[in-house]
């Protein structure tokens, strides 16, 4: 083996085959140094094509974003008018129900009032009757039309004034 490794010095540096070794190694190093280069190539053109791909998916995100943008106002704007609308509506229905509400206390105002005057028409036909019962007091079907407390013998309130003390 000492042998060898003297004999590999001497080759080193003399021998034809260290030229070829060297020549060689060269090529296989350029060799490799173009697989590098070529590999950093296609690295780069992968790079590209992704990066070119990805502008154009973030274009068309950034669209699709500005969309809704577009939309979310439309919809704010439409919400807006809506509620404005519903509002317009509620006062509307309010003002309705007050009017209602109005009408129907005239109503029953006008129907108190005229009542009221149709039983004073009522209670005086009847004042009327009484005070004219003499007339009919003989006639039966009269005396049970009128009301029991409405004789003159007994005549049902206050003093008079006429007792003796």
């Amino acid at each position: 083996m000492k042998d060898n490794n003297s004999n590999n010095t001497e080759l080193q540096t003399d021998n034809p085959i260290t030229e070829k070794f060297h020549v060689l190694l060269a090529a296989n190093t350029k060799k490799l140094n173009d697989l590098r280069l070529e590999y950093a190539q296609r690295m780069a053109k992968a790079q590209d094509k992704y990066d070119k791909a990805m502008a154009g998916w973030l274009s068309l995100e950034h669209f699709e974003k500005r969309e809704l943008d577009k939309a979310r106002k439309a919809y704010e704007e439409a919400k807006e008018k809506y509620e404005i609308y519903i509002s317009a509506l509620q006062n509307d229905r309010h003002k309705s129900g007050r009017i209602y509400a109005a009408a129907k206390a005239d109503a029953k105002n006008y129907w108190a009032t005229e009542n009221e005057k149709i039983q004073i028409e009522r209670h005086n036909i009847f004042e009327r009757f009484r005070d004219s019962r003499d007339v009919f007091t003989d006639d039966e079907a009269v005396k049970g039309l009128l009301h029991p407390g409405w004789t003159k013998e007994d005549k049902k309130g206050g003093d008079d004034g006429d007792k003796e003390e």
